[in-house]
């Protein structure tokens, strides 16, 4: 009987702290919608609003601060002007929040290093985010570039 007595009060004071970290992750889901809505709309304006001051892009041979990160998305969206994000599947575990999002427009102008093109692209891929105090800290993203190459028609593999 006491067994099952201390394991009721464990049950007790754990109950408040698992709502809370639920809470928590559904606000950071949350927030990470409302950020791919900001892309998916162009609003580039918001796009800090979702982001801690310190915030880090890890990349594979450099970590971008807010503003470098900020100065690609707008790249992205010169490139491609009609483009849109969409969440395919979201997913939260402890301060982490794992997306993978789909990616597609049409390159109409010249952006991200190349000329326009007029050719549609189409890319998936999935970002991790970090969240301190409700913001997002620090992000993790993984892309085929090679692929946005051949859409392009930038790229063509050797024969």
């Amino acid at each position: 009987m006491r067994k099952l007595s201390f394991v009721l009060l464990l049950f007790a004071i754990g109950m408040p702290a698992m709502a809370q970290q639920a809470r928590e992750q559904e606000r950071n889901k949350q927030t990470v919608r409302s950020f791919f809505d900001v892309l998916d709309q162009g609003r580039l304006d918001k796009y800090a609003e979702s982001h801690a001051k310190d915030f880090v892009a890890h990349g594979r041979d450099h970590d971008g601060t807010l503003e470098e990160d900020m100065a690609a998305a707008q790249e992205e969206r010169k490139a491609l002007p009609d483009m849109r994000m969409r969440v395919n599947q979201i997913l939260a575990e402890r301060d982490l929040v794992a997306v993978h999002w789909t990616a597609s427009g049409t390159n109409t102008q010249a952006g991200m290093g190349f000329p326009a093109t007029g050719k549609t692209i189409k890319i998936d891929g999935i970002t991790l985010f970090r969240f301190r105090d409700g913001k997002i800290c620090e992000e993790w993203s993984a892309w085929d570039m090679l692929s946005v190459l051949r859409q392009a028609g930038l790229y063509s593999p050797p024969k």
